[in-house]
């Protein structure tokens, strides 16, 4: 019996079995990611949801939330305390959708309908005085991209009678 050839023919078949392990890991791999991507927007969705809960459910609240977007000045302390958290909420959930775009989590196609839904609220007054005295409290990048959202205004800006018919 030839030991050498022996040994060529089980390196062979060593090497198929390392071949094939890799080839299994990078399926497991590709679909794993998939799926945490799955499990990053839809936890995204649901955290979006929840902070839009209270204005599906109260109009006085949608009324509120319409004055903080489009006439911010006018309202009292109060009422713009309210405004800071509301708005806070809101660009930090913006932040974290930008960065799990950014870091690949979210595709494309999904990417430019939350990026078209931020820029009508980004460049409402309301948004754009909270953004001037907080910006600093969020990742430059994102800063980058709302800056660029609110130097280009959108073609229809959202208003009080759209969110009334989105409401």
């Amino acid at each position: 019996m030839n030991w050498d050839a022996v040994a060529a023919i089980a390196e062979s078949v060593g090497a198929v079995g390392v071949i094939a392990t890799l080839a299994y890991v990078a399926v497991q791999i590709r679909s794993n990611t998939k799926a945490v991507r799955v499990a990053t927007y839809d936890s995204f969705v649901q955290q979006f949801r929840d902070w839009n809960a209270p204005f599906r459910t109260d109009p006085e609240l949608t009324t509120r939330f319409v004055q903080q977007l489009e006439d911010i000045e006018s309202l009292d302390e109060v009422s713009r305390r309210h405004a800071v958290h509301v708005f806070h909420d809101f660009f930090k959930l913006a932040e974290n959708l930008h960065f799990q775009y950014r870091m690949g989590m979210v595709d494309q196609a999904l990417w430019s309908g939350w990026a078209n839904i931020y820029q009508q609220y980004l460049t409402a007054p309301g948004t754009i005085w909270y953004w001037e005295q907080r910006r600093t409290f969020f990742a430059p990048e994102f800063v980058e991209w709302v800056d660029s959202l609110q130097a280009t205004k959108p073609e229809q800006p959202i208003r009080s009678a759209q969110i009334a018919k989105l409401s």
